[in-house]
């Protein structure tokens, strides 16, 4: 095969190669040969119908899908071993003349490809004389009674009681649909719990004066906030698919049938061994500082992800990247058909910062010597399931499921590369993190709250 590569510019080349018919005569021939032992044609025994008659119903679409492998097979191995870096796919070159395949009469076929060239460019901003923030969580008294609290209810236990109704209780009604006053001859009735907390505001003002064997009546589409008829009906009235065409009215009577109110979970070592771990905790102050290095840790990692981002932004803004953008913008037309021009103007300057981060990330990675290996990768899916389990609460998850489900992740491509990716920019940012200068500043939870909040925002403008 003959290959010519021509720089137009530093940015973009044109690529010829001419296929002759010893590129791919015997793929050709051999691949006629399959077709015709597979054949089961009338007159013919399987196997045994004339390879010319095989060429003249399938020749044509053979010829074409062989020359274009071999076509896909030579530039790949040439761009490869001329060790040149491109941008989005070879492109045909407008001025391609149209091939027809002759299948009888086989003879060479030229083929011309734009291709758009990778920069070459340094990266400035993640060295030693690049200067990043950091901010730095303080972590107050009252946070971490908070978070005690916070401990202790999602330990305690909804008890029942026959005080008043208070704030956050649970209360179970027995509800009987109204005729004006009067319960409804033969209307709809059912049970529900709600929760005080969540419902609107004169509903509750009425519930914090009632107790236990209380009974009031209510519009039940007004019972908690932001419900909608859907819910109304499907948890309050609890219609089932028998009913769905019933009509009912939205008055009801309503019997408290039990209220329950959380029971905060006491301060003790069963306490500590049920969050921690046994053993782990022995005492209050100890608790506290556990909850401490905890809530730490917590905004640290935020924190991090935080300067990450701010990395990855100024990398992106401050190294001027020359990309061939006429190319770019013909290749993204070609690869997302149906797309008009005036959508991809609209969204190409999102797509240049994309691209050169990832132009970026692959340079500092190669530099910084940041590779992914198969443990780190297994470990993370691993991990990446487990995670499944911690969130979801499944009880009796043993290893062997666990590993079942990584088995699985690991056969989905698109799962491996969104694994690889994110554990190949974590190292990255880790090893960058190692080179440039952090100046830590303090920040109160709120600040930082928002701080994120505002990050969060932009982001999402973006993509």
């Amino acid at each position: 095969m003959k290959i010519k590569f021509d720089k137009s510019d530093e940015l973009t080349a044109l690529l010829e190669l001419e296929i002759e018919p010893s590129d791919y005569q015997k793929d050709f021939e051999e691949e006629l040969k399959k077709y015709r032992a597979k054949a089961q044609m009338k007159g013919f025994r399987k196997g045994k119908t004339p390879l010319g008659f095989i060429k003249k119903m399938y020749g044509k679409s053979v010829l074409a899908e062989k020359i274009n492998s071999k076509l896909q097979e030579s530039i790949y191995d040439y761009l490869k071993e001329q060790n040149i870096d491109i941008l989005g796919d070879p492109l045909p070159n407008e001025g391609q003349e149209q091939l027809e395949f002759d299948e009888k009469n086989l003879k060479s076929y030229t083929f011309k490809f734009d291709l758009g060239i990778s920069p070459a460019f340094d990266v400035v901003g993640a060295d030693d004389k690049a200067t990043y923030e950091k901010t730095k969580v303080t972590i107050t008294d009252d946070m971490i009674q908070d978070e005690v609290e916070s401990y202790r209810k999602r330990a305690g236990e909804q008890k029942p009681t026959d005080t008043t109704i208070e704030e956050n209780d649970l209360v179970k009604i027995q509800a009987e649909e109204l005729d004006g006053d009067n319960p409804k001859q033969d209307g709809w009735a059912s049970e529900f719990v709600i929760s005080v907390d969540l419902s609107e505001e004169d509903i509750k003002s009425t519930l914090l004066k009632l107790k236990n064997g209380d009974e009031f009546a209510f519009d039940i589409n007004n019972l908690e906030k932001d419900r909608d008829e859907e819910y109304v009906r499907k948890y309050f009235l609890q219609v089932g698919e028998d009913d769905e065409d019933k009509d009912i009215g939205n008055m009801f009577k309503g019997k408290i049938i039990e209220v329950k109110r959380l029971e905060l979970a006491e301060v003790n070592q069963a306490f500590f061994d049920k969050l921690f771990g046994e053993g782990e905790v022995k005492s209050e102050d100890e608790l506290k500082a556990k909850i401490k290095e905890n809530l730490q840790g917590y905004f640290d990692k935020q924190s991090t992800s935080l300067m990450y981002r701010e990395i990855m932004d100024r990398l992106v803004a401050d190294n001027n990247i020359d990309l061939p953008e006429p190319f770019l913008k013909r290749w993204l037309k070609v690869t997302n058909e149906g797309t008009d021009e005036a959508k991809i103007e609209e969204e190409f300057s999102g797509f240049v910062d994309n691209l050169k981060w990832t132009l970026i990330k692959s340079k500092l990675s190669k530099e910084l010597g940041v590779e992914v290996d198969p443990e780190e990768l297994q470990a993370f899916l691993t991990e990446k399931v487990r995670g499944y389990f911690g969130n979801y609460g499944y009880a009796g998850a043993d290893d062997s499921m666990i590993q079942q489900m990584v088995t699985n992740l690991s056969q989905d491509k698109q799962q491996v590369q969104s694994a690889y990716n994110e554990i190949e920019a974590n190292k990255l940012f880790a090893a960058i993190g190692e080179k440039i200068q952090v100046a830590e500043k303090a920040i109160s939870s709120d600040d930082f709250t928002k701080m994120v909040k505002s990050a969060n925002d932009k982001y999402q403008q973006v993509n």
